[in-house]
């Protein structure tokens, strides 16, 4: 795959990722969380495909890479992926590299995979040159190997380590909110990287305000989020010293079916968009 000049250069113009992702920190249930931003983001999945084997009541994934049909700068591809399992039979130890040799394996063995799953592969494919900050000073490479077109290509895997997502039969994605908070006479928000400022003495530019309406550890996670901004009364406590609002229900009451309504005299207004941002949060410090 990369070293085909063409296809390399491709990658890296659309893959998302500017040189390296950094690690901002932001709020979500009153901690701190840290995340990043992967421009590109899109509401549904691509469908990919996991080889696996029948284990009692489930089909239990071999050591085969997952195989998906695009890449960052094609047609149809997303950042996620929706997967659709092919079982093989015990003693199989082939190699799939493409979305149609997946599909004539499947038709051989007389296991359609059009049933598809409910699992979220979130796990961008990204030029070999490109990184992701998991610490002050420590970035990652592309690990995890996928197959396209017959090619393998490398991608940051944002599933592994965390509980498994859904991914609604449509194909697409649970959208939450990202609540990116302004003072009323601020122009600008409480983000350090859009001010430019250190608010919190910390001598970087990562801390912000934002709050994320949902966590790694709540069922309906998701990394794709809609930004909702937030204008907030002048004068309210921010990073420069303890954050008054760190969580969504600081500012809104929260119904069972996300709707949002302004808790009386929080805030000043508010807008849900239809920006969407794929923003992973960080499942562990020095770790994806």
């Amino acid at each position: 795959m990369y070293d085909d000049p063409g296809l390399a250069a491709r990658i890296a113009e659309h893959d998302g990722i500017d040189g390296v992702a950094t690690l901002f920190h932001a709020w979500v249930h009153g901690r701190r969380t840290s995340y990043w931003t992967i421009e590109g983001a899109t509401r549904r999945a691509m469908p990919v495909y996991r080889l696996c084997r029948h284990d009692a009541a489930t089909c239990a994934p071999i050591d085969h890479p997952i195989v998906a049909g695009h890449l960052p700068g094609d047609e149809g591809y997303a950042h996620y992926g929706q997967i659709h399992d092919v079982a093989v039979p015990e003693g199989w130890d082939g190699q799939v590299g493409s979305v149609e040799e997946a599909l004539t394996l499947a038709d051989e063995l007389g296991v359609p995979p059009a049933r598809a799953r409910s699992e979220l592969w979130h796990c961008p494919i990204a030029a070999l040159e490109a990184g992701v900050e998991v610490a002050p000073g420590v970035t990652v490479a592309p690990a995890r190997r996928v197959f396209v077109g017959g090619r393998e290509a490398r991608c940051f895997d944002f599933s592994a380590g965390t509980p498994n997502r859904s991914v609604l039969p449509s194909g697409e994605l649970f959208v939450r909110h990202v609540y990116v908070l302004r003072r009323e006479d601020e122009a600008l928000p409480l983000v350090e990287a859009a001010r430019g400022a250190d608010l919190d003495g910390d001598g970087e530019l990562r801390s912000s305000n934002n709050v994320f309406g949902v966590g790694l550890e709540d069922d309906d996670y998701t990394p794709l989020w809609a930004m909702v901004p937030v204008t907030v009364p002048a004068g309210l406590p921010s990073i420069e010293a303890s954050p008054a609002y760190t969580a969504a229900t600081d500012m809104f009451d929260v119904a069972p079916d996300y709707t949002i309504t302004p808790r009386e005299g929080r805030i000043v207004d508010h807008e849900i968009t239809s920006v969407l941002i794929d923003c992973p949060l960080q499942s562990a410090p020095g770790s994806l």
